[in-house]
């Protein structure tokens, strides 16, 4: 029997910082450290800064996207951190969006990175990942590639600024997907083989709660990410009333980690556009 939240310890959460909350929701695989660069930028915010389920010190029980959103729900309200905005990349950008549409009390605003949301966010490797027993050999050769492989292959590039080596060392993972598989490698290939199959299962339920997404949103996008296009952000958005889209030049899928700044910039104006609508409502529910 899949896990339920009501049957789930809390997840890990760093919660620090005083001020207006934010909560990070990372990708898969991830870890909540793989927001760090940004959270340095907040740091006159609340900061929540989380590890998955299945990921990190969280445990090795795997929830799904819809599950997810339901327990960092709780998180916020156990914590006092409501209303929050919520920061979500990859795949916990689909989490950010099922959170925001199912319990929108609770966000005040949104700020989706790399974020998956569209059924053409998935390519034909997205769908040969679920598949059983394939899909299982596929991710761990996968998965050791993403740790071990590609990192070096970055590392040996070095810090090129133009041409065809730019463009590789923006779009290769780091040395940080080593400590997100390597200390315990079985459970995080166990979590992403779970969560991949979620993904393909429940993408059509992300795509369907776009449209129940009120709260003030920015979409941020690498013009050089290959995971997630940038076409998919233009399809969100134009789900989501008033949201806006932040384009990231010369960037891949690791926003959060080479462009720390504009995701700073877009908590910053999200939660800014919060704020105005408050007074709006606030100024209209006056009586006179």
């Amino acid at each position: 029997m899949a896990p339920t939240t009501s049957t789930l310890r809390p997840p890990f959460v760093v919660d620090s910082g005083r001020g207006d909350p934010v909560l990070f929701v990372h990708g898969q695989p991830g870890l909540g450290s793989d927001w760090d660069h940004v959270a340095s930028r907040l740091t006159d915010h609340r900061l929540l800064i989380v590890d998955r389920p299945g990921y990190g010190r969280s445990g090795a029980e795997t929830l799904s996207i819809e599950g997810n959103a339901e327990l960092l729900g709780d998180l916020v309200i156990e914590r006092g951190a409501v209303p929050v905005t919520v920061v979500g990349h990859s795949y916990g950008g689909g989490v950010a969006i099922e959170l925001a549409a199912r319990r929108p009390d609770l966000v005040a605003g949104l700020v989706l990175v790399g974020s998956i949301g569209r059924a053409e966010s998935l390519n034909t490797l997205d769908h040969l990942l679920a598949v059983p027993v394939m899909g299982e050999v596929l991710s761990a050769a996968g998965l050791f590639t993403l740790g071990q492989v590609l990192p070096r292959v970055r590392h040996r590039v070095g810090a090129q600024h133009h041409g065809v080596l730019e463009w590789l060392r923006a779009t290769l993972p780091d040395e940080r997907y080593d400590r997100v598989s390597s200390p315990r490698g079985r459970q995080v290939w166990r979590s992403f083989v779970a969560e991949q199959r979620a993904l393909v299962r429940e993408i059509g339920a992300v795509e369907s709660a776009l449209d129940s997404v009120r709260a003030p949103t920015v979409i941020v996008s690498g013009t050089w990410d290959l995971v997630v296009p940038s076409s998919v952000s233009v399809s969100i958005a134009a789900s989501i009333p008033g949201s806006e889209i932040v384009s990231v030049a010369r960037t891949g899928h690791f926003v959060p980690r080479d462009a720390p700044e504009v995701v700073a910039s877009a908590v910053r104006s999200v939660e800014s556009r919060a704020r105005d609508i408050r007074a709006q409502q606030s100024e209209y529910d006056t009586p006179t």
